[in-house]
């Protein structure tokens, strides 16, 4: 009955199809090595044995992304994260959305419903606040067709507003300024 209540919800077909992020924080010596004791801590919960948590992260199934972050030198606090995660989600997927308010592409004020990368994360762009963009739907996958190419013009952090160029597969290039902040 679980089942067919997660399958109407969803859409998958079994509980374990379904996506769950869990972030779990746990040293790169305490993953690799099994005899490791470090506990791992669950962002929100606690600490948890190494042994556990590296079994969450091995045995589960359904899709998994990996962010390492980065700490200040003898255990000190997280100072920054990797910036090749593929999706911008959570507090970096708001901001930019907080940025952009609308699709960034010209002549069109559809809401924005995905974030892009400027330098397509297949051509290795990072997953960072300066070169994310919201825009619609269809925006985005057009985004995709040959021809076309999008540049970060101004990163919008230092005072001046986020601006890219697009350039369309016809040569015509527009300018994308982020709106002012309310």
């Amino acid at each position: 009955m679980a089942d067919t209540l997660v399958e109407r919800l969803t859409g998958q077909t079994a509980a374990t199809d379904v996506d769950v992020e869990v972030q779990i924080v746990m040293g790169l010596d305490s993953l690799l090595d099994p005899n490791d004791a470090t506990p791992a801590e669950i962002a929100g919960f606690g600490p948890i044995p190494a042994s556990i948590a590296r079994q969450l992260i091995i045995s589960s199934q359904g899709r998994k992304w990996w962010r390492r972050l980065f700490t200040a030198p003898a255990g000190g606090p997280i100072i920054g994260g990797d910036p090749f995660q593929r999706r911008f989600d959570g507090f970096l997927g708001k901001l930019i959305t907080f940025r952009d308010r609308r699709c960034r592409n010209p002549f069109c004020d559809a809401p924005i419903r995905h974030l892009d990368h400027i330098r397509r994360h297949a051509d290795h762009g990072p997953t960072t606040f300066e070169n994310g963009r919201g825009v619609c739907e269809r925006d985005n996958y057009v985004r995709e067709m040959p021809g076309w190419k999008i540049t970060l013009l101004d990163d919008g952090l230092h005072g001046k507003p986020h601006t890219i160029m697009i350039t369309t597969p016809t040569g015509h290039s527009y300018t994308s300024t982020a709106p002012q902040p309310p």
